[in-house]
């Protein structure tokens, strides 16, 4: 094996199944030497699984035409669209003179999962398996895998039965079982914030609803119900491929037939437990839209109460006004009467019972009039200048 590798890719972890031992032996190796490697798995080690970093090794084209030769991959699984998607599942069957010699199959499944305090972790299987017909040697490229999904990879291909590895998709029927305990996970940390929200006391006086925490539920509650719909879609499409392998050509009897049919079952029933666990995300996503919905009923509610008590005070007002207006009205014009005669331009002269009038009487209508106009338009500036700020 070439020693030399690619400096700038880090390191794959390579797990190879002991029977003798039942445990994994790992070790590491270059990407770039995956090309001599896989010629160099020896037939006793049926099970090896390689942990590489897929983004890394896609921007290294000397690394990433390793792998691709080694294993068969299709050059559409390095495709940005297959980097960005939510979830896919491909197969490909090797034939060699009519006969098929090798199955290759790849799916990914992403989970998103919410704790108690509103942090989300997303959880991503991104698995490549290759299969040999003659050999019955199950190689499992697992790209971008981190704690705990990395350990459960591990655990779920522990002490594989025998006659599984005539079937390349007994790793589907394991890695399934690890998906549906995610994605209930996730489904019930969804539920709990739901639970709580609907158990939580209303406060006395105006309500406030925090509308940021529920919106936030409802964009992960979207994402749980994305990733069960994908990843029910893609269940369906693993249990289609099955049924295309097994109507495969293949060399020799490999094939038996008891354990397919166990294997089907299988990923029967994890599909059926993916799918009942989308019924209960939708049934999240309605209880939490009622939250939301009574949330905004309850505080229109409260604010239309508060407005008619606001307007029957407005009413009482306004009658205390139109009192006080009709007194004005019919108190204004006696007062302005009184005030043009108490001025120093009349006088009255008890002792002949005569009123004079000043001939300066026109200097009160030269200030008068002026300052009446003036005070209007100082009135029509100031709003120009300070618009008064509308509400609502």
């Amino acid at each position: 094996m070439s020693k030399v590798g690619c400096p700038n890719c880090p390191k794959v972890s390579v797990l190879q199944w002991n029977t003798e031992t039942s445990s994994w032996q790992r070790h590491s190796a270059s990407p770039g030497d995956l090309n001599e490697y896989q010629q160099a798995i020896p037939i006793e080690s049926q099970i090896c699984i390689i942990l590489a970093s897929a983004n890394k090794i896609r921007a290294c084209p000397s690394c990433r035409s390793s792998l691709t030769n080694a294993f068969c991959i299709p050059q559409i699984w390095w495709s940005d669209f297959c980097q960005n998607s939510n979830g896919y599942l491909g197969s490909e069957a090797i034939t060699h003179e009519g006969a098929v010699t090798g199955f290759s199959t790849w799916a990914y499944f992403e989970v998103k999962q919410l704790d108690a305090e509103m942090r989300y972790q997303w959880y991503k299987i991104n698995t490549f398996i290759r299969w040999l017909a003659p050999t019955k040697q199950t190689v499992i490229l697992a790209f971008d895998t981190r704690s705990p999904i990395t350990e459960c990879i591990q655990d779920s291909l522990l002490n594989p039965d025998p006659n599984c590895l005539d079937d390349p998709f007994w790793v589907y029927a394991r890695l399934a079982s690890n998906i549906v305990c995610l994605q209930d996970a996730a489904v019930w940390g969804i539920r709990n914030q739901v639970r709580r929200i609907e158990t939580e006391r209303k406060p006395i006086g105006r309500p406030q609803p925090d509308y940021r925490l529920l919106h936030d539920i409802a964009r992960h509650a979207v994402h749980v119900s994305e990733t069960l719909d994908v990843a029910t879609e893609t269940m369906e499409g693993i249990l289609a491929q099955h049924d295309d392998f097994l109507s495969q050509c293949f060399p020799t009897a490999t094939i038996k037939r008891n354990t397919s049919d166990g294997i089907y079952r299988q990923l029967i029933f994890c599909k059926n437990m993916i799918r009942n666990l989308r019924h209960r995300s939708v049934s999240n996503r309605e209880r939490l839209q009622n939250e939301i919905q009574l949330a905004y009923n309850t505080v229109a509610q409260y604010d239309t109460e508060v407005s008619v008590r606001i307007g029957r005070a407005a009413q009482m007002d306004s009658a205390a006004m139109k009192t006080v207006a009709f007194l004005t009205m019919a108190f204004l014009p006696a007062t302005f009467l009184c005030a043009v005669f108490s001025t120093s331009f009349f006088n009255y002269n008890a002792d002949i019972d005569s009123w004079s009038v000043s001939s300066k009487f026109w200097v009160y209508w030269v200030f008068a009039i002026p300052t009446t106009f003036g005070t209007f338009a100082l009135w029509h500036v100031w709003h120009k200048i300070f618009p008064p700020t509308s509400t609502g």
